[in-house]
């Protein structure tokens, strides 16, 4: 890089990790509706967790790879355009889609991260695949590192992009304020998936059955018809209509999400598994598709 590296660039990796924590905390559409999918559908905070850090490791390792390619000035123009927001939000919202519809018609693949795992662990992986209707916690890593495209806020990206990355003493440390924006949203997903995912705890008197099974349902019909609001949300924008709304597109896009697919979902859901015997086994007697 061609600009004088500043001596401050430690104090510019904290400024990244705090716009890290304040994009986590914050509802975007890059992180919340995703989240919020798995971690219900884990029904345990353990499974928010899990969620929650898997979506947010791979959504820290893509921006830490585009800002080591800002850092030798390589396709910059996917980190600073917002034209490419209408594809990524196409291509999330196809992904969640796709996972959702695969849960409800019951036609979980058996792919997994760790392949190289031992052979034990991968039978385990494919029975519980086989036997429960779960969501696949590691599907986030997909999603993660698709949303990662995503173009934020103004701040965000003019900071970690245009302010820290020249500033790094070297081209190993270029990926390094990527990095510490995706670390602070990490610690924030952590929680947030743990309260998604412990919410469902506070029904026990339903049986640990319903409660899968709601959580369950709910996460995989949340992946599918959310998935689609993303689709319709992505071609609006492509076309321009983020322009003519007088509101920020993605707050708007979290709005839908909330209020036109999770509380639908939620009360038909609860409706469904509150029918359901107290002795239901909930792989084989969950409501049908969708």
């Amino acid at each position: 890089m061609s600009e004088p590296v500043s001596a401050d660039w430690p104090l510019l990796l904290a400024g990244c990790f705090s716009l890290g924590i304040l994009h986590g905390v914050v509802p975007d559409e890059h992180t919340w509706p995703i989240t919020f999918s798995y971690s219900v559908g884990a029904a345990s905070g353990r499974g928010g967790i899990i969620s929650g850090s898997l979506f947010a490791a791979s959504f820290t390792a893509q921006r830490s790879i585009m800002a080591q390619l800002v850092y030798f000035a390589l396709f910059p123009f996917l980190a600073f355009s917002d034209a490419l927001n209408g594809p990524v939000y196409v291509v999330v919202g196809g992904a969640m889609a796709a996972a959702g519809y695969l849960l409800l018609k019951r036609r979980l693949p058996h792919w997994h991260p760790l392949m190289w795992a031992s052979n034990r662990d991968l039978a385990k992986h494919e029975a519980e695949v086989e036997t429960s209707g779960r969501v696949p916690l590691h599907w986030c890593l997909i999603h993660g590192f698709i949303a990662g495209f995503g173009v934020d806020a103004g701040l965000f990206t003019t900071f970690v992009y245009l302010v820290a990355v020249p500033a790094m003493p070297g081209a190993l440390l270029g990926f390094a304020p990527g990095a510490a924006f995706g670390a602070g949203t990490f610690a924030v997903l952590l929680s947030v998936g743990l309260v998604f995912g412990s919410s469902l705890q506070l029904a026990k008197k339903w049986g640990s059955k319903k409660i899968e099974t709601f959580g369950s349902l709910v996460g995989a019909r949340s992946l599918y018809f959310g998935g689609l609001v993303f689709v319709a949300a992505g071609v609006l924008y492509y076309l321009g209509f983020g322009a003519l709304v007088p509101v920020d597109f993605g707050n708007l896009i979290v709005f839908l999400f909330m209020v036109a697919v999770i509380v639908p979902v939620m009360l038909k859901t609860w409706r469904e598994v509150r029918a359901m015997p107290s002795d239901a086994k909930a792989t084989n007697q969950a409501p049908a598709y969708p």
